[in-house]
């Protein structure tokens, strides 16, 4: 007995699929289109939307060429960078920002959270005060860390470790707290050590708070180098946008704006995915 088209397809989609995925399950069973094609259709829907219109406005002249160039101008702009190098010299100087300041980021988020959310006297010490810091913009103190810090990597180095610790620290924390004290009930019946109570139960229970932390505070970083490298630097990303349009080098600023967004969205795609993987179990429970 041959097996129903349809059936072969509903099974081939998971459950956890967004109900705009489902809609496209007609399509998938006439055509036989993966769920992953169906996928990559629709995130280049909005994109190649957008490069339409752009393409139309700067053939109708809507505005002047050195305000709004054209794609094409643009794209030869960005292959003119990587010809010369400044993409990757910027670049890279700014990716080598981001691992510095992200794993010193993560690491005091991570503690600071645990910390947080663990001890209610370290909470009531020092919780308050750290929640006065998390409201002030990071690029409200940039006047005063210039001065202190100047324009070199060390203020950076600071303006990435907040934007990485406050989101980390605060939703980690949260986690702890909100973990469900059955579980540690459980745990003294059963009597067990205090080593194995954070190692089986208190951090599996936390670690998707964790992850959700660790995801903001990534992105965070990436979007505050870019800002401050606009505002104060001498090399990086955001320093060659600045330059381009002191200079008029207006396809050069879009094309490095357009990178700028692609490494944001790697950076939160493998945050994504390293989640899922090592979150496994949560899909398995359900």
């Amino acid at each position: 007995m041959s097996a129903n088209p349809n059936m072969l397809t509903q099974t081939a989609i998971d459950a956890s699929e967004e109900p705009a995925r489902r809609a496209w399950l007609p399509l998938l069973s006439r055509f036989s289109i993966s769920p992953r094609t169906v996928r990559a259709v629709q995130y280049a829907m909005f994109p190649v939307g957008l490069l339409l219109v752009w393409w139309w406005a700067t053939s109708a002249e809507w505005l002047p060429s050195n305000v709004l160039p054209a794609p094409d101008a643009v794209a030869s702009a960005f292959v003119e960078m990587i010809r010369n190098g400044d993409l990757a010299e910027h670049l890279g100087i700014s990716l080598w920002r981001v691992v510095k300041g992200a794993l010193f980021g993560v690491s005091l988020g991570l503690a600071l959270g645990m910390a947080l959310g663990f001890s209610p006297a370290f909470d009531s010490w020092i919780g308050p005060t750290f929640r006065i810091v998390v409201q002030i913009p990071s690029i409200a103190l940039i006047p005063l860390l210039m001065m202190v810090l100047g324009i070199d990597d060390a203020l950076k180095f600071f303006i990435m470790v907040k934007a990485c610790v406050i989101p980390l620290a605060l939703i980690s924390s949260e986690g702890i707290k909100n973990i469900p004290r059955s579980y540690l009930e459980v745990c003294r019946v059963m009597k067990l050590r205090r080593s194995t109570v954070y190692r089986k139960v208190i951090f599996p229970a936390a670690l998707p708070s964790i992850f959700t932390g660790l995801r903001q505070g990534l992105a965070h970083v990436w979007v505050a180098l870019v800002a401050v490298e606009i505002l104060a630097s001498a090399d990086g990303i955001g320093y060659l946008i600045t330059w381009s349009r002191l200079i008029f080098q207006i396809d050069v600023v879009l094309a490095c704006i357009a990178v700028v967004g692609v490494i944001g969205f790697a950076i939160d795609t493998a945050t994504r995915r390293l989640e899922l993987r090592l979150l496994r179990w949560r899909g398995e429970a359900a």
